[in-house]
């Protein structure tokens, strides 16, 4: 057991040197007792001892009886380390001269004391080394009064013996110096240490001291000299400093760097590209009056919207129709938007050309147009020789009998049929499309023979206009 903790021991003091800057450190030296009559009778602090003085008319000793603290003196040197607010590591080493009891109770130990037969007691050095936990209940660092509680182990040596006691107890530190930086401690303790070994005995010991708290390597801050005062120069008195004043001649306000904003558009004057006449932030101090997304100071019609290709003016419409040049199919003639820009072609030519398509009829499953269908088709080329400005678009159209890739091509074929007699009859082919859209867009349900009857059927749609 003593061997365990003498090897041990030495680990704790190597723990206790793992320091950095940033822990604080201290030193103490305490003076105080050792108390090994109390826990022998049970009488602690002050008991009762016998003095003798003799009484020359009696010719004997008188005998009276006195309070007495039965403590041997020690002073003890310790080593602390903070390892946080509320923990330190406490590394102490005791000596004293003393008789040290050597059974529990010690009789003889107990009557020397008792008797006061203090010329036949056995004095002998005794050494004490601890290692210990202090728990700071208030941290000593915050507070002047820090009390604390402790508890951890203890190597000792009397005459030729080893041994070893776990020593608990309570302490309090006291700020002396007010500081927190290197501190100053009173230092009160009192614990009592149980014996752990047949040699030892338990006994308590008291303490008064003081403890010197430290950083290694802290060097307190040096005092700065403040610099000479700097002569700040505003030459305009806006209260902006010329150095960070963009305009330093020019009084303004400090939210604008000292620069004035003469149209109180938030815009300095030295940023504003139109300084006198209030503006927007994207367009760097600008206004834009016909809201196109054009300054007013680029805008060569800032009163009316317009586009950027156009410097800000609309786009010509030479035919004033409303419909640009750039979108009228139709540009020196006027007509609605919905027939891009061109004039609409007059509704009975329309009624005309759309009856004639509806009398226009195959041979069934065939592209083969029946001749009894030439009469109507003829009406229509008719308006296609009076018309040379118009364009047909032919669209053939099928029910939903037979698969969909045969619709699709029987329809292309038909419309195909009805271009191809126009280029007969002499319209040129460039105004012509045609094209099948099979049983894709029926007009009337195919459930019937009526319905599919009407979905069977050539369109031809005319227009006044180039695609």
């Amino acid at each position: 057991m003593i061997m365990k903790i003498k090897f041990l021991l030495p680990v704790l003091l190597l723990c206790s040197f793992w320091a950095n800057a940033q822990k604080m450190q201290g030193i103490g030296i305490h003076f105080g007792g050792y108390d090994f009559y109390g826990p022998q009778t049970n009488n602690y602090l002050f008991s009762d001892q016998y003095h003798y003085s003799y009484n020359s008319e009696k010719g004997a000793y008188d005998t009276s009886t006195r309070s007495h603290l039965f403590w041997n003196p020690m002073v003890k040197f310790t080593y602390w380390f903070q390892l946080n607010k509320h923990l330190d590591l406490n590394l102490g080493l005791s000596l004293a001269n003393l008789e040290y009891p050597t059974d529990r109770p010690d009789s003889d130990y107990i009557n020397k004391y008792h008797y006061n037969t203090a010329g036949t007691r056995n004095e002998k050095f005794l050494g004490e080394f601890d290692a210990r936990i202090n728990y700071n209940i208030i941290p000593k660092e915050d507070y002047l009064f820090s009390p604390y509680v402790f508890a951890g182990i203890n190597a000792s040596y009397h005459d030729i013996f080893w041994g070893a006691d776990i020593p608990l107890g309570i302490g309090v530190n006291v700020n002396l110096s007010g500081k927190k930086t290197n501190p100053i401690y009173l230092n009160l303790e009192s614990g009592y240490k149980i014996a752990g070994t047949d040699h030892d005995q338990n006994h308590l010991q008291h303490s008064i001291g003081i403890v010197y708290w430290f950083k290694p390597g802290y060097k307190p801050p040096k005092a700065v000299t403040p610099p000479p005062p700097v002569i700040i120069k505003d030459t305009d008195n806006d209260g902006v400093p010329d150095d960070e004043d963009a305009c330093p001649t020019i009084a303004g306000p400090a939210a604008l760097n000292g620069c004035p904003d003469s149209d109180n558009d938030g815009i300095a004057d030295n940023k504003d590209e139109c300084p006198l006449v209030a503006g927007l932030p994207q367009f760097n101090g600008c206004p834009d009056s016909d809201g196109d997304g054009i300054p007013d100071n680029k805008d060569k019609c800032p009163y009316v919207a317009g586009l950027a290709q156009y410097d800000g003016c609309p786009p010509p419409d030479a035919d004033k129709d409303g419909v640009p040049d750039t979108e009228d199919r139709c540009p020196n003639d006027p007509g609605p938007a919905s027939n891009q820009g061109c004039p609409e072609i007059k509704q009975e030519t329309v009624r005309q050309v759309e009856k004639a398509a509806k009398a226009i009829f195959f041979e069934t499953g065939k592209a083969t147009i029946k001749k009894a269908s030439y009469k109507q088709l003829d009406v229509v080329v008719k308006v296609m020789k009076d018309n040379p400005s118009y364009f047909a678009d032919i669209e053939g159209h099928t029910d939903n009998v037979g698969s969909h890739d045969l619709n699709m091509g029987l329809s292309q074929k038909r419309a195909e049929a009805v271009k191809n007699y126009f280029v007969k009859k002499g319209i040129s082919e460039d105004r012509l499309t045609a094209q099948g859209f099979g049983e894709t867009q029926p007009i009337a349900t195919n459930e019937t023979a009526t319905g599919r009857a009407a979905n069977r059927r050539t369109v031809i749609k005319l227009r006044n206009f180039k695609k």
